[in-house]
């Protein structure tokens, strides 16, 4: 069944809108960047409303399992703020792709951003040629990156491509259209933690 979406099904005061949520996301970033105090609410009241009323985080963020790259710590978001879907390579296959379909569809997260990162191993480890049991990542980056000058670039062309397998998905091809979603991209410096949005 197709469901046919405009940008008015998502509008409410319990939705953000992409304009808003992007901007947040920037605003965390300076602040972590810049390690400023924030308060993020980790209270066991806030754990208490969130199982009680459900969650509507203002964004959707699929970015690599590395341990250095911390969607929640990256963008100072509390309990609850954002839907993360991490996965080696932020590589996007059948499970990422519905994952992004359920928080754009049923939790009516605005925006969706593909977070890659600077000296990720997937990335080199496709780079190098590396297969074995790494293969089911690998294979997916080296297909996207060949002909790469540099680790960088790389990052950069996969980032694209999740992209791009993103709104090869029906349903977030309908939202996007209709106003009623952003896709975006953005690259993480391990080294300095600035967030470059693409």
């Amino acid at each position: 069944m197709t469901v046919n979406y405009t940008a008015d099904d998502f509008d409410g005061d319990s939705h953000v809108g992409p304009e808003a949520a992007m901007a947040r996301l920037k605003e965390g970033n300076r602040i972590y960047v810049e390690a400023l105090d924030h308060k993020r609410d980790l209270s066991p009241e806030r754990i208490q409303d969130l199982f009680e009323n459900g969650q509507q985080p203002f964004a959707t963020v699929i970015t690599c399992a590395d341990s250095r790259v911390v969607p929640e710590h990256i963008f100072m978001a509390g309990l609850g703020e954002l839907f993360v879907i991490r996965v080696a390579g932020n590589v996007v296959g059948p499970i990422e792709a519905a994952s992004a379909i359920y928080a754009c569809e049923h939790l009516h997260t605005r925006l969706l951003l593909v977070l890659g990162h600077t000296h990720c191993g997937a990335i080199k480890a496709a780079l190098d040629g590396e297969a074995g049991p790494v293969a089911a990542v690998t294979n997916l980056i080296a297909e996207v990156v060949a002909g790469a000058a540099d680790p960088y670039e790389a990052s950069l062309l996969n980032v694209q491509a999740a992209l791009d397998e993103l709104r090869a998905q029906p349903a977030l091809r309908q939202l996007e259209e209709a106003g009623a979603l952003q896709l975006a991209g953005a690259i993480y410096h391990t080294h300095c933690g600035v967030v470059d949005f693409l």
